[in-house]
């Protein structure tokens, strides 16, 4: 028995142009703006999960958290440190927010 080679098929030239429009994204900046849109929405959702925790953990606001921060005379180190997170989180979650704002 003799093995005749199948014939071999060229392969198929992906471009991304292409790939992109089988997606259902012709245009590339569509396609850029849902991909930044996807990775916003997941740091928003695990900066709004650190405020939620922060706000249950102190059962404050941040800016009760702050009043306690900026008290003279006062110095808790663990309630120190926590604000300092908390207002980094909320910051970020904000310049998040804008971001959001800017690729809709």
């Amino acid at each position: 028995m003799t093995v005749v080679p199948l014939p071999i098929q060229t392969t198929t030239a992906y471009t991304t142009e292409k790939i992109l429009a089988n997606l259902g994204y012709p245009d590339p900046l569509v396609a850029a703006r849902q991909q930044a849109r996807m990775i916003l929405l997941g740091r928003q959702a695990r900066y709004q999960a650190v405020l939620r925790e922060l706000e249950t953990r102190w059962g404050c606001t941040l800016d009760e958290l702050r009043g306690r921060y900026l008290a003279p005379g006062r110095e808790d180190f663990a309630a120190d440190d926590d604000y300092m997170q908390w207002q980094w989180y909320a910051d970020a979650a904000q310049a998040v927010e804008a971001q959001l704002t800017t690729v809709r």
